[in-house]
Parts: structure tokens; C-alpha cells; sequence
């Protein structure tokens, strides 16, 4: 049954740590403008207070930095388990700094700069913003508003259209005089003529992207709604492949008990080895979870052709004549005209593929030797040189009507012995690196 909720919970959390990185970027870009901007006064090109711009651009550097450091060092230094950007509560750390950061810039160079606190609200929108969110957005940055044009009047750079002082120079620069001159009729009058309209203009803004903030969120449920009724689909193909799968191997059981419990062991050693191989480097790129999933659930139906072989070859009791071998042989052709005839038609060409090839060559031999059409080395299909593996194993250590078992150690060398003859040399070295873990399972499932 598909869990609506819990998809949508995971493409938030993946939208939300897009957003992240995002803004990280965008405020790294603000920490670079503001270098750029005093490396620019320093050689004179503005005229403005050294003091103020110098405390602007330390405190923005730390401030506009500070998500980005502790990215760094959780994810990329320490490589901690669950990256920082998927913490929920990391959003609140970057835009507590955004609006740190552009509140001490409005305040310290001049009212105008007030205008740019449209950048955290831009920030915020790149996360899926519920009501609360934005309500939030909204009254800080509202509240900001008022903050960093009356904290401008008292402590930034002189603007005369905000203090209509009289004075020039020095005196302008005196917190003391800023105070005389912050009489209540001045303060109603940049109330009315700066705050208000700054507070207007910056939540017409936070409207505009609230109205987009919202559509992406119902494309979100769109595309949730999509996502979950395309695996759905997937889950009910999927079982019904594995219903065929399950009645197939079924038949084959009722036909030689052996083989039914072969499969089941097959399938275990088919499961632990190509797990072990997504870990190497030459595997990990090829050897996805869908491959593993497809050839482990692909691995009961390699000895599926044995339906097409008489009873009398079957379950001879003794080595076979060259002739009845030859008959015996012809299963793996036959496995995979059987697949081809099932599969064809369920519309998983992934899945169809490896099912044949495993049917078909997991008796090809690495040196060239084997059957039904002599393919050697990497011609054959690493589905059927993974089963190769599995199939002789279980082969070597269960007893058969027509010969005794032997003790998994020796199966082991065995293989070895044969690696790069008749299997894979590296699939082969992967797979003797399990030893312990196959001589357990083949003790605790003796026949």
C-alpha cells in the first residue's frame, strides 16, 4: 500500500535540502559582494565611514558564512550519518543569519539599504512554506522594518533625508545630537514618510512570493499524487512477476524436489554476492538496488527450462550418458524461449532481460567452454556469471542422487581452483570473501 504521506514527507525533506544548498550559495555571493564592496572603499572608490562599513562587513562575513561552516564541517569534514541539510531545523539557522546579517546592513549604511531585506524573504521561499512559515516570514520581517530605519537614524551613516539635520560633518556623526534631533514629531514623521511605506513595499513582496511559494506546493501534491499512483502500478507488475515466478518454481519442485530446495539456497548465495560486489568500485556504478532486486527475484527461474527435460534424465540416479547430457543441455534454451514466452508481455524489459540471460547462460563458461552458445568472459552477462557462481556452489555441497556432498571449505576451493577457467576471476575472488558467512549457511541448511 503506498504511504501518500510519508512520499510527500521525503520529496519535502529532498526539496527542502535543495533549498539549503541554495541558499547557502546565495549567501556565500552576499559574503562576496560585501568584500567586494570594502576592498572598494578602502582604495577610496566610496566615501563612506571606514569604522561602520568595516563592522558591516565582519559582522556579514561571519553572519552569511555561518550555514555554510557548519555544512562543511558536519557533512563534508565529520561525514556524520544524516547530513545537516535534511535537519529541518537547519532552514532556521540560515535565515535567523539572513536577516542578522541584512538587519545590520540597513542599519549601519543608511535606511535605504532597508530595501534589501527582500533578500531573506526570497531565501525563505525556496523552502515548501506552510501558513505558519510565512506568517512567521511575514511579522519578522515586519518587524524588522522599523528596526533598521530607526536603528539607521541613530547609529548609521549620516542621510539627510532621514535626519534633515542642519549640520554638517562631525557634529552629524554625534549620537548625541541624533538624539537631540529625535523629537517626536520627527519620529511620527519617519513613521509616515519610511517605515510604512518600506513595510508596504516589502510585504507586497513577501505576497508575490508566498502566491508562488503556494503554487509550488500544490504542484508538490500533484506530483505526489502522480509518484504514488505510478508505483502502484509498478507494485501490482511487481507481484504479479513474482506470483509467476513463485507458481513456476512451484512446478519445477513438484517435478525434482532437489531443484526446490536449490532455488531457495541459489537465490540466498545469488543475494549475498551481489551485494558484496555493489561495494567495489567496478560493480557499485553498475550493480544498482534495482539490478540486485531484479536479478535475486530472477535467480529461482535460471533452472526453469528443466520442465522440457524427461523424468528419465531428470532423475536419473547416475552419471549421465553423453547422449542424455546433451538432452539435459538443452534446458537452458529452453529456459529462455520460457521466459521470452512469460515476460515478454508483462512490459519489464529490465526485469525480462536478466531473467533470460540468467536462464539461458548461467552455464557459459569463462574460458569459452561452456553452453548453450560458448561465450567467454565479459560476453557473458554478469546476471549469468553471478548464478554460474551460486549454482555450482550449492551444487558441489547438496547431495544429488548421482554423486555425495562435499564440505563447503572444499566447494570453496573448488571454485578457486577454477576461477578464470570457469568463472569470472574477480567475481570469484569477491566471492571466496565470503566464505564464512556461505560455510555457515551451508551448515545450517544441510539436506
Amino acid at each position: 500500500m503506498i504511504d501518500r504521506e510519508k512520499m510527500k514527507s521525503n520529496l519535502l525533506m529532498e526539496s527542502e535540502s535543495k533549498a539549503n544548498l541554495f541558499n547557502i550559495r546565495a549567501l556565500i555571493i552576499c559574503t562576496l559582494i560585501a568584500v567586494i564592496a570594502e576592498i572598494l572603499m578602502e582604495v577610496g572608490l566610496f566615501t563612506l565611514d571606514a569604522t561602520l562599513t568595516r563592522i558591516s562587513t565582519i559582522s556579514d562575513f561571519f553572519l552569511f558564512m555561518l550555514p555554510f561552516i557548519v555544512y562543511y564541517l558536519h557533512d563534508k569534514v565529520l561525514k556524520k550519518e544524516k547530513p545537516i541539510i535534511y535537519n529541518k531545523h537547519f532552514k532556521v539557522l540560515v535565515l535567523v543569519c539572513a536577516f542578522t546579517g541584512i538587519t545590520i546592513i540597513s542599519i549601519l549604511l543608511s535606511f535605504h539599504a532597508v530595501l534589501v531585506l527582500i533578500i531573506p524573504v526570497v531565501l525563505g521561499a525556496q523552502y515548501k512554506k506552510s501558513k505558519r512559515m510565512f506568517i512567521i516570514v511575514l511579522i519578522v520581517t515586519v518587524l524588522t522594518v522599523p528596526i533598521t530605519i530607526y536603528g539607521s537614524f541613530f547609529f548609521g551613516i549620516p542621510d539627510k533625508n532621514l535626519l534633515k539635520a542642519l549640520v554638517e560633518g562631525e557634529e552629524a556623526m554625534s549620537f548625541a545630537k541624533r538624539v537631540e534631533l529625535a523629537t517626536p514629531i520627527r519620529m511620527v514623521d519617519v513613521l509616515t514618510h519610511y517605515v510604512i511605506p518600506r513595510i508596504l513595499e516589502i510585504t507586497a513582496i513577501d505576497l508575490i512570493v508566498a502566491g508562488i511559494t503556494k503554487r509550488d506546493s500544490q504542484m508538490l501534491d500533484e506530483q505526489v499524487e502522480l509518484s504514488s499512483r505510478v508505483q502502484e502500478e509498478m507494485e501490482k507488475r511487481n507481484d504479479m512477476q513474482l506470483h509467476v515466478i513463485e507458481d513456476l518454481a512451484s512446478v519445477i519442485e513438484t517435478r525434482d524436489l532437489e531443484t526446490g530446495k536449490h532455488i531457495i539456497r541459489t537465490k540466498e548465495y545469488v543475494k549475498m554476492l551481489s551485494r558484496e560486489m555493489a561495494k567495489y568500485d567496478e560493480y557499485k556504478d553498475v550493480l544498482t538496488d534495482k539490478l540486485i532486486d531484479q536479478i535475486e527475484n530472477a535467480a529461482p527461474l535460471h533452472d526453469v527450462g528443466k520442465i522440457a527435460v524427461s523424468d528419465t534424465i531428470l532423475l536419473k540416479p547416475g552419471k549421465l550418458t553423453k547422449e542424455e547430457f546433451d538432452l539435459m543441455k538443452v534446458h537452458t534454451t529452453k529456459g529462455g524461449e520460457m521466459i521470452q514466452s512469460i515476460f515478454r508481455n508483462l512490459d519489464d524489459d529490465a526485469f525480462f532481460e536478466v531473467a533470460f540471460d540468467i536462464a539461458k547462460y548461467h552455464h557459459e563458461k569463462w574460458d569459452g567452454s561452456g553452453y548453450p552458445d560458448g561465450l567467454k568472459a565479459e560476453e557473458i552477462p554478469l546476471s549469468a556469471r553471478i548464478m554460474a557462481l551460486a549454482d555450482v556452489f550449492d551444487a558441489l555441497t547438496q547431495k544429488r542422487v548421482y554423486k555425495p556432498a562435499i564440505k563447503p571449505e572444499d566447494a570453496l576451493n573448488e571454485i578457486k581452483s577454477l576461477a578464470g577457467i570457469q568463472f569470472d576471476p574477480k567475481m570469484t575472488e569477491i566471492f571466496l570473501s565470503l566464505s564464512n558467512e556461505l560455510i555457515e549457511y551451508v551448515n545450517n541448511n544441510l539436506e
